[in-house]
């Protein structure tokens, strides 16, 4: 048998071992646990900090196309010679 096979062999017997006994609170599914209620509260963490990078994000984008229709608009008269 080639090397990667035997590799791959031995690691789908070894994921085919696993007991759930072995499972935390949160991998065990114990919706009361201090354990399960902090993973949850760091999932909502994580997702307040990506949506305001996000919004931030957008607020650069409307920023620039604001800015970009003010300097088509106004941007001649600035660039005039005043003789």
């Amino acid at each position: 048998m080639r090397r990667g096979g035997t590799v791959g062999l031995a690691a789908a017997a070894a994921m085919g071992c696993g007991s759930p006994a072995f499972a935390c609170a949160v991998c065990f599914g114990d919706p009361e646990s201090p354990l399960t209620k902090g993973a949850l509260m760091g999932v909502y963490v994580l997702v307040g900090v990506v949506g305001f990078v996000l919004a931030g994000i957008a607020a650069t984008g409307v920023f620039w196309i604001q800015r970009s229709r003010r300097l088509a608009r106004f941007g001649d008269l600035e660039t005039t010679d005043p003789r």
